[in-house]
């Protein structure tokens, strides 16, 4: 289990893992130093850019490191040493190298990055600004101690500019802005150091959330029973496409289908009713004229799962729909304009399981700006879970989602994802699990996976479409 820590968590952390291997805080600076140094033994030529905190003083002791080992190292301190306190000073008085105070015109291997540490809450200026845009500027490889100077430990927000690592070393605790938001561009490749400290050391430590692995994947079964049939796994209705947005709709309902469930009726526009079977013959369709006499969603045997809101669009014809699927039994999962017309709905169904905003959605769901949902991702995936009483999916560069007591993140997934349907395809996906039997927050957890993982490994690259990425599912899957 790996788990993830807001900044505030950080002192507390800390001083659990010296009493635990029973050293001072120094010591522990000189062990994190020391597992940070591994990574670079290979580099000849190390530039050290240290701050004003104990992320300098980490900075201080890789680079004395490195000068006892015979690699060239420089350390820019961008604080003057006489200036530093505590554990930063003592590592800096024990450094014997050579100590600069501008930018060197010279080449190196490597740039380590020990500016700021977690703590950062103000905007980064003036001459720090100005050091990371140097350091982002070159072509050196650069690592962050840490967490890349300039990005917010707990949101992943750029407080104004921030270092872009090759490779971030977390130490101790993985804070939660290293995999969402811009985390993931600022941080690189991210290590993990955990300085021979045991879990059980720092379990008194309220996490924030925890990372999705691929373990989770197993959980769908390999093989299934030869003395089945299509009703084993499980009828979805898909609910959306008003007139001239069936593309949405198909895509969801052909991901139903693709993520192993038995069958799916498309519930559409009645002028695409002819068109689905041109289009992906797999799927059954039902017309919806928008009358209030005409309820497709109640005819015969309610379905195992509803997912509605792709292509829905929020004209008159969809908020009778959005009021028929308020009224079916079965278990509902909302995407796009579904999202939407719930927001602006005086009551939430109690059939509703899951839901899987954008931010702009969310925004809308919680009655506050985007700019606030994406300042804290996880308060509004949790805020979600708890005033809808369901699964909240946040989409976004690092996917989380939240049953509004425990949070994942999705470390997977790339901007290949961002494009047309993409959202349509991953509702589908979380209603087709559904379908087979799978709690709401199993199928989100996989569904999101999945889905992020045929993004990350897509052959298509930016170049993927919605469709390409139903192509592909099978590869994840398999």
């Amino acid at each position: 289990m790996k788990l993830l820590y807001s900044n505030n968590k950080t002192r507390e952390i800390d001083q659990l893992a010296a009493e635990a291997l029973g050293i001072d805080s120094f010591a522990l600076m000189q062990k994190a130093g020391a597992a940070v140094h591994q990574y670079l033994d290979t580099h000849q030529r190390l530039l050290v850019v240290t701050g004003p905190g104990n992320n300098g003083g980490d900075g201080f002791v890789v680079a004395e490191l490195a000068r006892q080992q015979g690699q060239k190292v420089k350390v820019l301190a961008l604080q003057p040493v006489s200036k530093l306190t505590g554990d930063a000073a003592k590592a800096a008085a024990a450094y014997r190298g050579t100590v600069i105070d501008e930018w060197p015109d010279e080449n190196f291997d490597c740039v380590v990055d020990a500016i700021f540490g977690t703590g950062l809450t103000r905007e980064v200026e003036g001459s720090y600004a100005s050091i990371i845009g140097l350091i982002n500027n070159n072509e050196y490889k650069t690592l962050a101690i840490d967490i890349p100077s300039g990005l917010n430990g707990t949101t992943g927000q750029i407080k104004g500019c921030a270092v872009r690592a090759s490779q971030t070393v977390s130490i101790l605790g993985r804070n939660t802005g290293l995999y969402t938001l811009d985390g993931p561009a600022c941080c690189g490749e991210i290590l993990f150091a955990d300085l021979g400290v045991p879990a059980v050391a720092l379990q008194s430590v309220v996490a924030e959330a925890q990372l999705m692995n691929r373990e989770k994947l197993q959980e769908l079964p390999a093989a299934r029973a030869n003395n089945t049939h299509k009703g084993s796994f499980g009828h979805v209705l898909t609910v959306g496409g008003q007139a001239g947005m069936l593309g949405a709709v198909l895509l969801a309902g052909r991901a139903v289908l693709k993520s192993g469930a038995g069958l799916t009726t498309l519930i559409t526009d009645q002028e695409h009713q002819a068109l689905v079977p041109l289009y992906a013959p797999e799927l059954m369709v039902s017309g919806f004229s928008g009358t209030s006499d005409d309820e497709p969603l109640s005819a015969g045997k309610p379905a195992d799962v509803v997912v509605m809101g792709m292509g829905m669009g929020q004209s008159q014809w969809s908020k009778q729909l959005f009021k028929l699927a308020l009224k079916t039994p079965s278990p509902l999962v909302m995407d796009a304009d579904g999202l939407n017309l719930l927001a602006r709905s005086p009551v939430t169904p109690e059939h509703l399981r899951v839901i899987t905003p954008h931010p702009r959605e969310a925004a809308r769901l919680l009655d506050v700006s985007v700019a606030e949902v994406q300042q804290n991702r996880w308060l509004a995936v949790r805020q979600l879970a708890r005033r809808y009483h369901c699964v909240a999916v946040l989409k976004g560069s690092g996917t989380l989602v939240s049953d509004g007591e425990q949070t994942w993140c999705c470390p997977f997934g790339n901007a290949n994802l961002a494009t047309a349907g993409s959202g349509d395809v991953l509702a589908g996906m979380v209603a087709g699990i559904m379908a087979q039997g799978f709690s709401p927050l199993s199928a989100a957890h996989l569904a999101v996976l999945w889905h992020a993982l045929v993004g990350t490994h897509s052959r298509y690259g930016f170049t993927m479409t919605a469709s390409d990425l139903l192509d592909d599912l099978h590869e994840i899957i398999h």
